[in-house]
């Protein structure tokens, strides 16, 4: 396995407009938070800002932990009785 040294290049080493829309939004939403913690004398941060930074860890953790989890029936297996 190799590092790519840009951090916009995906595994098949084309760019990824994904990654970079991402970096933008981090940075975006980052520069708000400490601007209003700037212009509001360092008070605690809102609840729209803490529930929106508690939903992207939330996704993040939970599409990794159920990543490899395959679901499957089997044949004697149905609601319908």
């Amino acid at each position: 396995m190799t590092l790519n040294k840009h951090p916009f290049i995906d595994a098949s080493g084309t760019f990824s407009w994904r990654k970079a829309g991402t970096a933008i939004i981090f940075f975006t939403f980052g520069y708000a938070c400490i601007g209003y913690c700037h212009k509001h004398n360092f008070d605690e941060l809102p609840m729209s800002y803490i529930g929106i930074i508690a939903g992207v860890f939330t996704f993040y953790f939970l599409k990794e932990s159920v990543r490899g989890l395959k679901v499957t029936k089997k044949d004697g297996d149905s609601n319908n009785s």
